[in-house]
């Protein structure tokens, strides 16, 4: 089998060959398109209560010219010479379709009449669309109007709190940076738990970041496995079906849009002065102070570093769309730039992107087209500022580290003006920090670069074989290419003490999908539809990666260009890869639909993978829906004008097994003393490599499968005035994938996986929009909320097993899970004695003794909390009044813990409450000051040990922010007449204006509650235990850019 879908890769050198012949047909159809000489009828088109109708569209009668209304429901379309008794056809989905003649008129207007057959949107649902009326699994959509509310750089971020069930979370603060999305909660410990994505059409291996937002239509978000089993083995995560736009018949138009902005600090981190500074230093009485700090003493010297490093950043986004055609063909180009810079110097993203899509029809039986969209982003500094949790010294650790942590009575320049470079801090500290300015000031010595390059393209022909049976044909070609590269200078903070080193990774993807689908649809006897889709599908991803680091690089101008101008005594390290997997498909689903009342789908996938032994598996589901509100006992219930009652069920799984895994492997080195050598072994007179086994080979290796049951309710009320749904879920994952080491006695070096857990996500999501006032001079407010709770618990470990602290797992509890000692307060001077019983003082963190045999150790450990929310949700409120919109939308997350490496001292890291360094201004102890909240500087560890330090570190996770307002003003059509434009808007937008709430920066003084990256590294070694590492760590607030705010100034024009 995994043979078969090899040999089904093309060759990697005809691969550009086959990009070059899809860009040749691209532009051939671009050939196909027409346009007619035309010469004015103007008019609005309306609701019923008199309100502007915009997207309507507009064609004369018998020919395919035509517009579509604006955002004020006006129009204005040009007439063919002579053509002034034409009729003009106006049609918008669930209003009635309308002919209006001419008869010589230059202003028409229409007002539009709401069609209760065509009441429901078409939405997207994979491997096809069907009327929302008709879908029976649980789905969540936005449009491009949605995403345009939140102008961001990627998709992520403008989906935060948009989707009931849709859980989004940064794992960044760089320019570009990606988010954490999960849908419906976390189905795996080792294997990834991101959602498919799905590209028009195609199944999509890149990042979301290399897509344009500008070029989507729409997002659906597949969340019940009745729906996404249609995708078998990569469906149990959930599925994003996002579609880019495409040109429609009509008149051409050339669309721009353009914005700029300046990104401000909205706080900066709360770091003490030098009073504060210099009172908790002379408190712990430890550090000697530097001469110039002794003098700043004198001079009352308060430097405050942040205002001397932090700068405005700016955001530049520009866009431009042509789109036209005919009935017989039509087309879209689009080309986009995109660049963000930070408040830090040295950060910043950069993105260009070019979309064309044409789609055209041969006769009345066949179509066909093509989707091409390329992107090249450019990141730089994506990792200098983002520290690595416990380990501040890394690379990670640069700037942002030496900001916080550099104390504030040093003076910034010496006598002569130059740059304080080294040492800074204290002269008996080993790993001095560098002076911020240098670093900011110095930065040829030091580099930090990414390139991707990506270009994904579709083509599709599909042939209508008899009336209502149709053969379609798609494929998909993808291919990526990532560049990073790395040099970090002698004499920088990241190389003090050590040579320079420069690193390069370079690493390269390339996958297919070639699809088969057989569509037919019928209805039979009036009341029966029936629709079948039929699908044999063959997709492969290959990727492959190589990775260089040398260190003693001659000169810092050097770089990584040449690594071999190094010193030679010191190795190069290398590495690289290459893997490829395959997958066979078949699938069936069969929708039918009585009387528009009973609903029923029925799927069935058999997936073939190259990745495991046992390779076919099976992926039923089926769903049932009732349209009660078309039943005749509803026809007089006039205030319910929409009411559907949706179950479904269905199995999928996830493919978290990697290649070749199920085949055992071989090393050839050991791991000695925390390091690695070469194993050897006597062969005669002389030493061979050899080399020992360290995996097994497992032929019983599967997916971890899921099997989901949905109940849901789609209701409308007051002529759907006010719409909405409700979806409660239960996700069994079985067969869940854990790591195991065997007895060194089997002969085997390292980890094995293996199926043996279990878990369970389930959980509610409700979503309302209304329209909360219309009034008759055209005022209106509408309003969007979700809302919805997910709850995870790990069902099933090793037999016998409930907890594996070292890697965080809990069962009974969610992955996620916390376990530490409770800290319940700070010892103070009247509990001296009892403090004394457990070798401890007033001053120290007082822990719960759990036990209780008087003894705070390992047995007092418990599960404190975890990172997932009580509940999550959004609200969006919109207002329009004659061409003005204003927008607000709101994050709201409630419950979980948040783990702040900042207030956790770790070693040597930012608030180790000694005076070594400076840090964040908290609330610690002291005789005159008896607070709870934080240890007497120096007294923080009992009997010097590490117990306790991260119970410093968790905090209510809770917030509200406000993600966007944006104010808009459509201009009248005296003004963009003049410019010979058909619409222009002009609008302001205000991102992440303000945090309404949260106990973590209100009650203890924190900078922000969103987590700045991922990874805990030195949790488990302080005593709490939390996901550290593998595909799911746990995220983590650390000395990260501080959080900032934009203020955007935006164009969009029409012509």
């Amino acid at each position: 089998m995994k043979q078969k879908i090899l040999h089904m890769l093309p060759d990697r050198g005809k691969a550009p060959g086959m990009i070059r012949f899809l860009s040749f047909l691209c532009f051939a159809l671009l050939l196909t398109v027409t346009a007619f000489a035309q010469s004015t009828v103007r008019g609005k088109v309306t609701d019923e209560s008199g309100s502007g109708l915009p997207g309507v569209n507009i064609l004369i009668r018998g020919t395919t010219s035509g517009t579509t209304s604006d955002a004020n429901g006006d129009y204005s379309l040009e007439l063919p010479s002579g053509a002034d008794q034409a009729t003009l056809v106006f049609s918008f989905i669930g209003y009635e379709t309308q002919e209006v003649a001419v008869n010589g008129r230059s202003i028409v207007n229409v007002n539009m009449t709401v069609n209760a057959q065509t009441l429901s949107e078409v939405v997207v649902v994979g491997y096809g669309t069907q009327r929302k009326a008709d879908v029976t699994g649980s789905l969540v959509s936005m449009r491009n109007t949605d995403l345009q509310e939140v102008p961001v750089a990627n998709l992520q971020q403008a989906l935060q709190g948009r989707m009931a069930g849709v859980e989004v979370q940064r794992i960044g603060t760089a320019p570009g940076a990606t988010a954490r999305i999960r849908i419906r909660g976390e189905r795996s410990v080792l294997g990834s738990n991101d959602p498919l994505i799905v590209l028009d059409g195609i199944p999509y291996e890149g990042n979301l970041n290399d897509i344009n937002p500008d070029e989507i239509a729409s997002i659906n978000v597949l969340k019940d496995a009745s729906a996404t089993a249609i995708y078998g083995s990569r469906g149990a995560n959930g599925v994003m079906l996002i579609t880019t736009k495409r040109g429609q018949a009509g008149e051409t138009t050339l669309s721009f849009s353009s914005y700029v902005g300046v990104t401000t600090v909205a706080k900066k981190y709360p770091l003490l002065n030098a009073e504060e500074y210099q009172a908790m230093r002379d408190y712990t009485g430890v550090w000697p102070y530097r001469p110039e700090e002794v003098e700043g003493i004198a001079l009352g010297r308060n430097v405050d570093w942040q205002d001397l490093m932090y700068e405005n950043g700016y955001i530049t986004n520009h866009n431009l769309t042509l789109t036209g055609g005919t009935e017989q063909g039509s087309y879209s180009v689009g080309a986009g730039y995109f660049k963000e810079t930070t408040i830090l110097p040295g950060q910043d993203f950069e993105r260009f992107s070019l979309r064309v899509s044409t789609d055209s029809k041969i006769g009345e039986r066949i179509k066909i087209g093509l989707t091409s969209l390329n992107t090249v982003n450019y990141a730089n500094g994506t990792q200098f500022v983002n520290p690595q949790p416990g380990n501040p010294g890394s690379f990670g650790g640069g700037i942002m580290y030496n900001i916080l942590a550099t104390s504030p009575l040093m003076p910034p320049y010496t006598e002569n003006g130059e740059i304080f470079r080294e040492p800074f801090g204290n002269l008996d500290d080993a790993s001095a920090n560098l002076n911020p300015l240098y670093i900011k000031s110095n930065n040829n010595d030091w580099t930090d670069r990414v390139r991707r390059l990506r270009t994904f393209n579709s083509a599709f022909a599909e042939i209508k074989i008899i009336d209502g049976l149709t053969y379609r044909f798609n494929l998909g070609l993808e291919y990526g290419q990532t560049n990073a590269a790395q040099f970090q200078g002698e004499g920088t903070y990241f190389r003090k003490l050590v040579d320079s080193r420069a690193a390069v990774r370079n690493s390269e993807n390339f996958s297919w999908t070639a699809e088969n689908l057989l569509i037919y649809e019928k209805t039979f006897a009036d009341d029966h539809r029936v629709t079948f889709t039929g699908l044999y599908s063959a997709q492969q991803t290959r990727s492959f990666a190589t990775q260089a680091n040398k260190d003693g690089i001659t000169a810092n101008f050097v770089e990584f260009y040449d690594m071999s101008i190094a010193d030679p005594a010191l190795a190069p390290v290398l590495s690289g890869g290459e893997q490829t997997r395959g997958l066979l498909s078949y699938m069936g689903r069969l929708n039918y639909a009585y009387k528009d009342r009973y609903l029923l789908t029925a799927t069935f996938r058999r997936d073939g993978s190259s990745v495991l032994a046992d390779q076919w598996h099976n992926y039923p589901a089926f769903a049932v829906g009732w349209n009660v509100i078309n039943e005749s006992f509803m026809q007089d219930v006039d205030v319910v004008s929409n009411l559907k009652i949706r179950v479904g069920y269905g199995r999928t799984s996830n493919q978290a097994v990697p290649p070749y895994t199920t085949l055992g492997g071989v090393v050839n080195t050991v791991g000695i003393a925390g390091g690695t050598v070469p194993l050897r072994y006597n062969y005669g007179s002389q030493q061979v490599q050899g080399f020992l086994a360290n995996r097994i080979p497992d032929k019983t290796l599967g997916w971890e499968y899921t099997t989901t049951s949905n109940i849901g309710v789609d209701f409308g009320f007051l002529n759907d005035r006010i719409t909405g749904s409700v979806d409660y879920y239960n996700a069994q994952t079985t067969d869940l994938l854990f790591s195991l080491r065997l007895p060194i006695t089997a002969g085997y070096e390292g980890l094995y996986l293996t199926n043996i857990g279990g878990m369970e996500n389930k959980g509610l999501e409700v979503v309302l929009s209304g329209t909360i006032l219309k009034l008759s001079n055209g005022f209106t407010w509408n309003a969007d909320v979700n809302w919805y709770y997910n709850r995870n618990k790990l069902l099933k470990y090793l037999p016998g097993v409930d907890q594996d602290i070292a890697n965080g797992l809990f069962v009974g509890h969610p992955i996620t899970a916390i376990f530490d000692y409770e800290k319940i307060g700070i010892w103070q001077a009247h509990e001296a004695d009892a403090a004394l019983s457990y070798g401890q003082a007033p001053g120290q963190i007082k822990f719960r003794d759990v036990n209780p045999d008087g003894v705070i150790d390992a047995d007092d450990r418990h599960i404190i909390g975890s990172q997932q929310a009580d509940w999550q949700g959004g609200i969006t409120n919109r207002f329009n009044y004659k061409g003005f919109d204003l927008s607000f939308v709101t994050y709201i997350r409630q419950g979980g813990t948040l783990l702040s490496y900042l207030h956790a001292p770790n070693g040597a890291y930012l608030t180790n409450m000694t005076g070594q360094r400076s840090g964040l201004k908290v609330d610690y102890w002291t005789p005159d000051n008896p607070t709870n909240e934080f240890p007497a500087p120096g007294a923080a560890l009992p009997g010097g040990a590490s117990t306790g330090w991260t119970t410093l570190a968790y905090y209510d996770a809770s917030f509200a922010r406000v993600r966007s307002i944006n104010l808009g003003y459509n201009l009248p059509k005296s003004v963009t007449s003049r410019i010979k434009a058909q619409n222009a808007r002009v609008y302001f937008t205000a991102q992440n204006p303000f945090l309404l709430w949260s106990p973590y920066v209100s009650k203890h003084n924190g900078v922000d509650p969103e987590p700045t990256g991922q990874g805990a590294t030195g949790i488990v070694a302080t005593g709490g235990s939390l996901r550290t590492g593998g595909a799911n760590p746990a995220l983590v607030i650390a000395a990260s850019t501080p959080p900032t705010r934009s203020f955007i100034f935006g164009l969009n024009l029409t012509f």
